[in-house]
């Protein structure tokens, strides 16, 4: 526990002097924001009775944004506890959490539990066995071979797949989805393939990260980088960066742990509060105004039902709203935990309204998604290629980071499909995804290279409201072809876009 402050501020009557003299929703608005610099808040946060506060309210208010499962709410505590007693050895009962969580949890999403279970229950080897019987084996044995491939690379950093362990990382997943390809269906040695590959597939990029420090000649230990695999805070599968990232963020003085944890109490109570608006618009959106969803707005297109224009622009719009929520409200969860077991990282979503630029409103919506794309497909694309032709160097390095990285970081996640439905099949399903990463991708190009930025000169309305109006709507019009559950096709989906502006079918033109 971090080091006790002075008696004068941890008796109540002192906590309670931590409140503006003059109480008011704007007083109290600024004393919420600023307490993580305020030197009585500091000081109250680290003391012992602080922390306690800290960690119960910040528990309260994890269960209050129901992101995270009862479950995940005890691990979360438990390791939250274990940080607070013993904070020399955070980095430790993290790694060791997370192993617990990967054996607790092994796949990212409940479609590829579901499918994993299908494929043992087909299997009369393993139909008879419980679920845990058969993935908890397969979670050891892809630890075993994740800490073999650390400690190879390791010694072999400087051979190809040693300076290119993702490119290595490819080969071998596509090597196991071809075998996956060859087995018969029904048969133990296919259930066991595709459950090791739903494993490896939600902690892909996690390898990459732990492969990328080694690069680095980051000595940790191969034991605790297995512990981030799947860090025990959860969440899909984009990572917040590696060990060696996360390890600048650590608090290191008592301090500095107070301050991280204060912001940690902030951010988890804006996401509540942005939880509770998603639904309250949610209710009236859908329930009051009986709007339908995006994907139901495209359905009856494709029915031959379309709505009006206006009535479109509105679907469309409010399905950005929610989407800006949820997503929000989800991701600030994910790094208030983080900052609560002492890592002071940035947001993943940053006042992305704010932008005034389609590339600083990818850069603010998704902040570790983009940091993936650039890592590992923006700058090796950059180091190698076009060297002596600047603005195509920079063309270049971001399709391939916003579209090819894009779309294969979208497929590695769910890698399961392929046995479900072919490689082929797999692809079709994600051709609406592509058109939206292409067309990203060319926006995003456009958008870096244009010499003519909004300046504060252009006056109010060309700086401030013109230029984010045209990034919200650009987003929220490729919000339509965003999709990976394979809803529809293209051609439907280019349908609905076009009856919001009256135009004739895109199908039969």
């Amino acid at each position: 526990m971090s080091d006790p402050a002075p008696a004068a501020i941890t008796t109540p009557a002192a906590a309670a002097a931590l409140v503006p003299s003059s109480a008011g929703p704007l007083a109290w608005r600024r004393a919420w924001l600023g307490m993580d610099r305020d030197p009585a808040a500091l000081a109250f946060a680290a003391t012992p009775a602080g922390a306690v506060a800290l960690h119960v309210a910040f528990l309260a208010a994890l269960a209050a944004s129901s992101q995270v499962s009862a479950a995940s709410i005890a691990l979360i505590a438990l390791t939250l506890v274990a940080c607070a007693l013993w904070p020399a050895r955070r980095l430790a009962l993290v790694a060791l959490s997370g192993l617990a969580y990967l054996l607790l949890r092994p796949f990212r999403y409940e479609q590829q539990r579901a499918f994993v279970e299908r494929a043992q229950e087909a299997a009369p080897e393993l139909a008879e066995l419980p679920h845990v019987a058969v993935q908890t084996p397969m979670v050891l044995v892809f630890l075993m071979l994740c800490g073999i491939a650390l400690r190879l690379h390791r010694r072999f950093r400087t051979r190809l797949f040693g300076r290119r362990p993702v490119l290595g990382q490819f080969v071998a997943l596509g090597l196991l989805l071809a075998l996956g390809g060859v087995i018969a269906p029904g048969t133990a040695a296919h259930a066991l393939l595709w459950t090791f590959i739903a494993i490896y597939s939600g902690a892909f990029f996690f390898l990459a990260y732990a492969l990328a420090d080694q690069r680095g000649k980051d000595e940790t230990p191969t034991l605790q980088r297995l512990g981030f695999l799947r860090p025990f805070w959860g969440g899909p599968s984009i990572p917040f960066k590696g060990l060696t990232y996360l390890k600048t963020f650590e608090a290191k003085t008592p301090e500095a742990l107070a301050a991280t944890r204060l912001k940690a109490l902030k951010l988890i109570v804006w996401a509540v509060m942005l939880v509770a608006a998603n639904a309250i618009l949610s209710r009236l959106f859908y329930e009051t105004a009986d709007f339908p969803t995006l994907n139901e707005a495209v359905t009856l297109t494709a029915e031959g039902r379309p709505l009006p224009a206006l009535a479109g622009w509105g679907v469309v719009f409010k399905n950005f709203v929610v989407t800006m929520l949820t997503v929000g409200a989800f991701w600030h969860v994910m790094v208030a935990v983080i900052r609560m077991a002492g890592f002071c990282i940035p947001r993943n979503m940053a006042r992305p309204l704010t932008a005034r630029t389609l590339a600083e409103f990818w850069n603010r919506y998704l902040f570790y998604f983009k940091e993936v794309l650039v890592d590992f497909f923006f700058y090796p694309a950059f180091a190698r290629w076009f060297k002596n032709h600047p603005r195509l160097r920079i063309a270049c390095a971001t399709f391939c980071a916003a579209c090819v990285g894009n779309v294969l970081f979208s497929l590695v996640a769910q890698a399961h499909l392929v046995a479900e439905h072919g490689m082929v099949g797999t692809l079709l399903r994600f051709e609406s995804y592509v058109f939206y990463a292409v067309v990203l991708a060319v926006a995003l190009v456009i958008s870096q290279l244009r010499k003519r930025k909004p300046r504060p000169e252009d006056g109010f309305l060309r700086y401030d409201v013109l230029p984010r109006i045209g990034v919200i709507g650009f987003f929220a019009l490729m919000q339509i072809f965003a999709d990976e559950t394979g809803h529809l096709g293209l051609a439907e989906r280019l349908d609905f876009a076009a009856s919001l502006i009256g135009a004739a079918s895109f199908i039969g033109v």
